[in-house]
């Protein structure tokens, strides 16, 4: 009797310790909406070191992509496109390429001719920083740093409106 009471309080021991584990490791860790938003520096793509905290006072745009990613690829006109109509009422979109090298990124954004600014973080360290498991994701974060709102997955363009322009709320 002694040996099986023990046992079942080592498994609820444990159980509990489990779910609280994984409580933390899924529905608590990573950036949500009215946080503040991690700072981070990458270099862009002429090797200058970009921090996010340097636009402080400015609405931003947290685009994460990839080349190879066919969503990231067909969102990126949409993107261009908003940061063209806002970028003088101090927007700033910061396109975050996730695991690829200078020249392949170089590569790409000269042929499509975007203009907004392009980090790359090769080693996905910001990537894991912000928990993105999945590519194209976007953060919209205030002049205060918070972020307002996110998007895993493909935007259109009237959805990043929308959400710049509760930024200006």
């Amino acid at each position: 009797m002694f040996k099986q009471k023990h046992f079942s309080q080592k498994f609820f021991f444990f159980g509990v310790l489990f779910l609280i584990t994984a409580f933390l490791l899924t529905g608590c860790a990573g950036v949500r909406d009215g946080s503040e938003a991690p700072d981070f520096t990458l270099p862009d793509l002429a090797g200058n070191q970009v921090s996010l905290s340097d636009f402080r006072g400015k609405n931003v745009y947290l685009n994460f992509w990839a080349s190879w990613c066919e969503h990231c690829v067909n969102e990126m006109p949409d993107m261009e496109q908003v940061y063209q109509d806002f970028q003088d009422r101090d927007l700033v979109v910061l396109a975050v390429n996730t695991g690829e090298d200078n020249s392949t990124v170089q590569q790409f954004i000269e042929d499509t001719s975007y203009t907004f600014t392009v980090l790359l973080d090769s080693d996905l360290d910001i990537a894991r920083l912000y928990k993105t498991s999945k590519i194209p994701v976007s953060f919209f974060i205030n002049k205060e740093g918070i972020v307002v709102s996110q998007k895993e997955g493909l935007m259109t363009k009237a959805e990043m409106a929308k959400a710049i322009e509760e930024l200006y709320q």
